[in-house]
């Protein structure tokens, strides 16, 4: 098989060297198997079938439709002759002239060249077709060409032309044989023997050697086409690519299409590749070849059909039925790369050492997006690889990386920058020269002007309440001098003061909102002034104005306005010093391409490809990827003005490389690198803040460094912004760097965001280093003029630990007198062992610019103490009496104020136990420290009444309780254990007795010594009896150690007295058996029901020290709130201490003033009613007690009959006979008895006699029950 385009044997070595450093060939490559057998099978299907002859290979651009053509060309190398015609040239053509013209343009010149374009088209098909071979492979072939003769071809010509020549002389020997001898010196042997013949026998000779002739000269002009009508073809230049046709040929493919069947005939192609015709936007080219293609197969019908393959876009037909119809077979290829994964297959072109650059993956990833194809692909990465080589700025990839991309992508904008044309180079320029700022800074004035403007008016308003307003207002109407003769009437008739209406808003606007002020004279009913419309209108838009000035004055308008200027102010400086990524960011997409119609391409529409561009450029100028620093990129740098250092530093800027990398360059032409820093714009960043930079600029250009200062402190975060000027002024010479914080400190607002960034960074040693220095500075009159100022400082003081020790050797007054002239104090007093500090910790402590800490007092004392030979231990046992011994006023000061700090970091850890009766009566300790005192340290109170009672309120969600110092010390036991002690706690109203004191004798009582106790008033014997005694918490130990140095009887029992201690109390003989202590103790035990059989025995007990109480009060004994109280009248009447006629009494009581209670309540057991019944004279009461406790079953047969026998009536003795029976006498209360005694089992039913005996009870002993009942 012959595949020209195929063979790459001649150039195996050179892309193996390409392949070695990384160059990848744009040619179409050979697909691994795997990837490529779908396609393979397919073409050799539609290759093998007879009838499939046109063939479309589909897939957009970059889809590798050329790879799997040769993929499978290869595949089939053995037996497939395969011929490729490519279109790729007239696209590129096409592409150029597109750039240059417009959209009508185009239109109107595709119109009037699409024959000539198409003409173009059928020649290079042409050319490429014919021009395959070389003419000696094609010797019928009527086309021309140049090419070398061989030693055989020009032997074979010189024998055709020799033996051409020859045949014709022999002709003409044979009829002039005389002439020819004579001519050319023959020897006349021959033509003697010739004229020998007569003419008729030699002609036949001559007319044969004449028709050899003619034969062999008709074959050579038969060979050039002479006789070929149809040749067309005037001239062919392969060299120029020009072929001249006769103007009346229609189509070339058509004239010569003899020529083509012959080529294939010849050359024995299977296969012919159409590549990139649909590139042409032509399609009528396709039809053409459809039909060469059906005309060269008919004319080749004794072998295999030719197979034309076109590869081709899908969307080249508008419609899939246009494109099944065109070809006999479509078969897609997918795309090896889309904008999923191209960012997947570019990241591959990188070795692992370039993707550790910083920024590189991304940057990859983000330009693969851009990419329309492998091919592109593959040469941006070879043009990389070249670059990356040559220019200056190598070591930014992600950067070089981009101008190639720009390069490819954008060719035309990228070599438009040498004839300084094109968006980059316009951009970058304006960007240099600022003229792109200036839309972004005018608004800003203009924003900032009407700001001054406002805050000038807010200013210049005096008014600062709204009735001053008024009144000014109104004070040419009336004065302070007339305003009680004269008064405002408005139009309906209301008259009002100057004072109404000034202070009543509503009643200024309805003045005023009338159609003219009127000044009258109340007295005479005269007007003094009668205004229009006009002046109403004047005062309602002064007052509406002036109002709104007036809130915004009292509400902070003035400050807000000011930080509101001082924001704009800043965001000019960012917007001056802002990266070109930055200020692109601020423009947006859709500002910048406004920018590029009105700039750059003269306020014309861009076309679609052209806005393709702008979409990339500005991806990578927004990215950083491309900035002022371009041109480094894309040149070698030469040597000059600027050393190679100089040179580095100045790219290690751009590049964005850290300042500690790029201060680290030294510099030698200063000045040079200041220039051209500007001039790139970059001398603002903070990495251009070379040390050498700053000394030049601080010499000749203080206002450039304070505003490139001012800039890139704006544009840092905190941590940076301190760890570059620590790093800047690390190997500055004390007055250059005194000189560099004079001119920050000289510009209020780079002095105020250096404080800000201090506030902010956590490298404290840095930052107490930077303001230490500050504060040692001469000139530091903005402390005292901005109050703000002065605060930021404070707060940055409060949070540096180590600030005096950073203050540099020789500026200790300095420091200290900047620290008094602001009243600013320090957080931190170190420990400091040198003369020159010490003395330094001697001011600030004598004068007390310092803020209290533990450490601060300790470390004072510690480096101020007069006795070198004490340490920390002395400080620590007796802390007081060593910082007193310092005799400072301010320290005291400090001390007393901060004293309960004091107390819980350093006192309680003392052994000065004898100074805190001082402290806990000291105003200035709190209840917390003192509870701290009381819980930490060891010691007790003798005589609590020397100790000041202090107490605090604290409120809970719940409640709210008083926190004392009483209560404390009993809760921390640190009250010495005395009756005196507990007298004295008693007369104390803050103090919970019932808990806190009770708690407190629960612990001590054993530790008390006895003596009398004695109750100076009601009022502490009140609190004794209800919060001691009725304590609930209180011990048996403590209530009995108590009572014992008690001589009294209580006759009055506290309400919440617990049951134990009630009974303590009845124990003790110290109730009073009074009336008032029964119903105290009733209604105090009453409410714990589980205690009512104890507390009825308890009051039972009472009432039995003196009995009479039952007859003298007997409502308040037996009922409680009109009820009966059954339980202790049972317990008190069968209360053996109780006399038996009390009980009687009392019983009768009952009876005669309670009826029914006796009938209803089981009051006396059997046998107290048998102690009782022997001294009743009423067998009425004796019957009713008697049936109750029948009927409760109390039936003791004994106890019962001496009840029965002690009945005045006789005929009760009989109803426990002790015969067999017995016959009583019917009435209605024995009848009822004898049931009872049979339903409690005494007797059997009781009968009615019969007979005589009919009005009698018949009474049956139990023991007869079951014996025949008497004969009655």
């Amino acid at each position: 098989m012959f595949t020209p385009w195929l063979r790459l044997t001649a150039v195996k070595n050179e892309i193996a060297e390409a392949n070695a450093v990384g160059y990848e060939a744009l040619t179409p490559t050979k697909l691994e198997s795997d990837k490529a057998s779908g396609y393979i099978d397919a073409l050799n299907y539609a290759f093998t079938h007879p009838d499939i002859r046109n063939i479309a290979v589909t897939g957009p651009y970059g889809a590798g439709k050329s790879s799997v053509l040769k993929t499978w060309c290869k595949s089939k190398e053995e037996t497939l002759r395969v011929l490729t015609v490519s279109l790729a040239d007239f696209d590129m053509q096409k592409s150029a002239n597109s750039d240059v013209e417009s959209e009508d343009e185009k239109a109107l010149e595709n119109e009037k060249n699409s024959a000539t374009t198409e003409k173009s088209i059928e020649y290079s098909i042409l050319q490429q077709i014919l021009y395959k071979h070389n003419k000696n492979e094609l010797p019928y072939s009527r086309i021309e060409r140049i090419s070398g003769v061989t030693l055989s071809q020009l032997a074979k010509s010189t024998s055709k032309l020799t033996l051409t020549i020859l045949m014709a002389l022999v002709s003409l020997y044979f009829l002039a044989p005389e002439y020819l001898t004579a001519k050319f010196s023959l020897p006349g042997t021959f033509s003697r023997y010739l004229l020998e013949h007569p003419l008729l026998v030699r002609l036949p000779g001559g007319v044969l050697s004449v028709a050899g002739t003619l034969c062999l000269l008709l074959s050579q002009l038969h060979r050039i086409g002479i006789f070929d009508k149809k040749v067309s073809l005037d001239k062919v230049d392969i060299l120029k690519g020009a072929v001249t046709a006769k103007a009346s040929a229609p189509s070339l493919l058509n004239v010569y299409i003899d020529e083509i069947v012959y080529f294939f005939d010849t050359t024995k192609y299977d296969v012919v590749i159409f590549e990139d015709l649909d590139r042409l936007n032509n399609n009528r080219i396709f039809i053409k070849l459809r039909e060469i293609n059906q005309i060269i197969n008919n004319c080749l019908a004794d072998r295999k059909p030719l197979k034309f393959i076109y590869a081709v876009r899908d969307e080249l037909f508008s419609s899939a039925e246009s494109r099944t119809k065109f070809f006999d077979f479509v078969m897609p290829v997918i795309p090896v790369m889309d904008n999923e994964n191209a960012s997947d297959h570019f990241i591959k072109k990188f070795t692992e050492v370039e993707k550790e650059h910083v920024g590189l993956n991304e940057c990859i990833s983000r330009i693969a997006a851009f990419i329309p194809d492998m091919r592109v692909m593959h040469n941006i990465t070879n043009e990389f690889r070249l670059y990356q080589n040559i220019v200056n700025n190598r070591e930014n990839i992600p950067k070089l990386l981009s101008m190639i991309a720009y390069k490819n992508l954008c060719a035309e904008d990228y070599h438009g920058i040498d004839q300084k044309r094109g968006i980059v180079f316009h951009f970058i320029n304006s960007y240099v020269e600022r003229r792109i700022h200036e839309r972004y800074i005018l608004e800003i004035d203009k924003q900032i002007l009407i700001n001054q403007e406002r805050l000038e008016l807010i200013e210049n308003e005096k008014n600062t309440h709204k009735s001053a307003l008024r009144k000014e207002l109104l004070s040419p109407y009336i004065n302070d001098i007339h305003q009680e003769i004269l008064s405002f009437r408005t139009d309906t008739g209301i008259t009002w003061r100057l004072k109404e209406v000034v202070e009543d808003e509503s009643c200024f606007m309805a003045l005023i909102n009338g159609k003219g002020i009127n000044t009258v004279h109340p007295a005479s009913n005269h007007y003094i002034i009668r205004t229009g419309s006009g002046d109403s209108e004047l005062i309602r838009a002064s007052y509406a104005e002036r109002c709104v000035l007036i809130d915004e004055k009292i509400s902070n308008g003035i400050l807000r306005i000011k930080n509101n200027i001082i924001s704009l102010e800043a965001v000019k400086r960012r917007i001056r010093s802002e990266s070109v990524s930055d200020f692109i960011n601020r423009m947006q997409k859709t500002e910048f391409s406004d920018w590029v119609k009105i700039c750059v391409n003269d306020n014309i529409d861009p076309n679609q490809r052209m806005v393709e561009q702008i979409d990339f450029i500005y991806f990578l100028l927004s990215s950083g990827y491309l900035s002022t620093d371009y041109m480094s990129f894309r040149s070698i740098f030469m040597p000059g003005g600027l050393t190679e250092n100089d040179n580095t530093f100045i790219k290690a800027v751009m590049s964005g490389t850290d300042v500690v990398k790029s201060f680290s360059i030294p510099l030698e032409n200063t000045k040079n690198v200041v220039a051209r820093l500007k001039k790139l714009g970059v001398i603002e960043r903070e990495n251009a803040q070379h040390p050498a930079v700053i000394c030049w600029l601080i010499d000749n250009e203080p206002d450039t460094l304070a505003d490139n200062t001012a800039t890139w402190l704006n544009q840092t975060n905190s941590q940076r912004a301190i760890s570059i000027l620590m790093l800047v002024q690390k190997e500055f010479p004390i007055d250059i760097r005194f000189r560099y914080l004079e001119i920050i400190v000289s510009d209020i607002k780079i002095l105020k965001k250096l404080l800000e960034h201090l506030c902010a960074s956590e490298q404290r040693e840095m930052v107490q280093e930077i303001t230490a220095w500050l504060l040692c500075l001469s000139n530091n009159t903005i402390l005292r003029q901005l109050t703000e100022i002065k605060e930021i400082f404070g707060t940055l003081i409060t949070s540096l630990p180590q600030l005096v020790i950073a203050v540099p050797e020789g500026y200790g007054d300095a420091f200290f007198e900047t620290l008094k002239s602001n009243s600013l104090s320090v957080s931190y007093i170190p420990l400091i062992t040198d003369s020159q500090n010490r003395e330094l910790i001697r001011k600030i402590s004598a004068s007390g610019l310092f803020k209290y800490s533990p450490n601060n007092i300790e470390n004072i004392y510690l480096t101020l103490k007069k006795n070198e030979d004490e340490d920390g231990l002395s400080f620590s046992s007796r802390p007081l009496h060593c910082l007193e011994s310092l005799q400072m006023k301010e320290l005291d000061k400090i001390l007393w104020e901060n004293i309960n700090d004091f107390i819980s970091s350093v006192f309680i850890g003392s052994m000065e136990t004898e100074r805190i009766p001082q402290l806990l009566n000291s105003e200035s300790v709190s209840m917390s420290s003192a509870e701290l005192i009381m819980n930490r340290m060891t010691f007790s109170i003798d005589q609590i009444e020397l100790i000041h009672n202090k107490y605090e309120i604290k409120s809970t969600d719940d409640t709210v309780n008083k926190h004392n110092t009483y209560s404390m010390l009993l809760s921390y036991n640190r009250i010495s254990p005395s009756i005196e002690n507990f007298v004295f706690l008693l007369h104390d109203k803050t103090i919970d007795t019932a808990n806190e004191l009770v708690q407190w004798v629960n612990n001590k009582h054993r530790e008390f010594t006895p003596c009398n106790i004695t109750f100076t008033s009601s009022e502490v014997f009140n609190n004794f009896l209800v919060k001691f005694l009725g304590s609930a918490v209180l011990s048996e130990g403590a209530l009995l150690t108590v009572l014992s140095c008690l001589d009294i009887v209580i006759t009055e029992i506290p309400k919440t007295i617990p049951f134990r201690n009630a009974e303590i109390l009845y124990v003790e003989n110290k109730l009073a058996p009074t009336i008032c202590v029964f119903t105290g103790l009733y209604f105090a035990l009453s409410r714990e029901p589980n205690y009512s059989q104890r507390m009825n025995t308890l009051l039972s007990n009472l009432i039995a020290l003196r009995p009479a109480m039952l007859l003298e009060e007997p409502d308040e004994i037996f009922y409680v709130a009109d009820k009966f109280d059954d339980e202790l009248a049972r317990k008190l009447f069968n209360h053996r201490q109780i006399n038996a006629n009390i009980k009687t009494d009392a019983l009768r009581w009952l009876r005669d003033n309670k009826p029914g209670v006796l009938d209803e309540h089981h009051l006396l057991s059997l046998h107290t009613l048998s102690e009782l019944s022997v001294g009743m004279d009423e067998d009425g009461m004796r019957l009713l007690l008697l049936k109750n406790c029948l009927s409760a079953g109390d039936a003791d047969k004994d106890t019962l009959r001496v009840v029965l026998n002690s009945f005045t009536d006789e005929n009760y003795h009989g109803l426990l006979p002790q015969a067999t029976f017995r016959k009583i006498p019917y009435t209605f209360d024995l009848w009822a008895l004898a049931e009872l005694l049979n339903k409690v089992g005494l007797i059997q039913p009781p009968k009615m006699g019969s007979g005589r005996d009919e009005e009698k009870i018949i009474i049956n002993s139990i023991r007869y029950n079951n014996e025949e009942e008497p004969d009655v």
